[in-house]
């Protein structure tokens, strides 16, 4: 994978469940070989949490609450 630099995607997710659902199931689809995919939840309180704590091939933020735009991507790059 020496060809392909890693590249981390950053997905914001604030009681969002299906769509953050929608947006994973196309990411996995992605042909390029070398990426992570970290999920910044925002606080949700619509079952979010609980999906994403058991996703597969993810890294999850878990922040306790909202930060909002910028701060959830803050803590997605810090990661």
């Amino acid at each position: 994978m020496s060809n392909y630099p890693l590249v981390s995607i950053v997905v914001l997710n604030w009681n969002g469940l299906e769509d953050t659902k929608e947006c994973l199931e196309s990411l996995a689809k992605l042909d390029y070989p070398n990426y992570e995919v970290i999920v910044v939840d925002n606080g949700s309180t619509d079952g979010s949490k609980d999906f994403l704590s058991n996703a597969k091939h993810i890294i999850l933020v878990d922040l306790p609450d909202n930060t909002g735009f910028t701060g959830g991507h803050i803590a997605g790059l810090q990661k």
